[in-house]
């Protein structure tokens, strides 16, 4: 039988997992989840490839990439490119765009940090049991800061 400790402490681990922030669980990431802006840079050596990504609650991507930045040395605006995200299943999600060479593509997301990174996963194209690359993005907080920047002319 269970004592009133073992309760309290049964009681006490249901509400810690009930509270918990959402993210707490890496296996479990949902799209609602995703919603929003992240910093998804690159380095390249001692270069950083500056990249933002939003995620609508439709589940539209928006890639912008500054182009004058030291790796694109570019004009002070951003490339901007779309793409669309969709649940396959768990973790596991489905990326159709035209902003990078492969127009479809599998992810797997892993949640750091209580919710506010998101560790993405790339599989190899010819093994797709097997990741090929991984970046770590962090959340924007001010979702705005992109309102006022210029996109490049095409």
């Amino acid at each position: 039988m269970f004592s009133i400790k073992h309760f309290l402490a049964l009681s006490a681990a249901v509400l810690i997992m009930a509270c918990s922030p959402m993210g707490s669980d890496p296996t479990q990431v949902e799209l609602s989840d995703v919603v929003g802006l992240w910093n998804s840079s690159e380095n390249y050596g001692a270069k950083t490839d500056l990249i933002y990504t939003r995620v609508t609650s439709e589940g539209e991507i928006i890639e912008y990439d500054f182009d004058g930045d030291e790796v694109d040395a570019g004009l002070k605006c951003y490339q901007v490119d779309t793409g669309a995200l969709s649940l396959i299943e768990d973790n596991r999600f489905l990326v159709t765009t035209d902003m990078h060479a492969d127009k479809k593509f599998e992810v797997e997301l892993e949640w750091l940090d209580a919710g506010n990174a998101l560790k993405v996963y790339f599989f190899d194209n010819s093994d797709p049991g097997k990741i090929s690359e991984a970046q770590i993005w962090t959340r924007v907080a001010d979702e705005s800061i992109l309102d006022a920047e210029p996109p490049c002319r095409r």
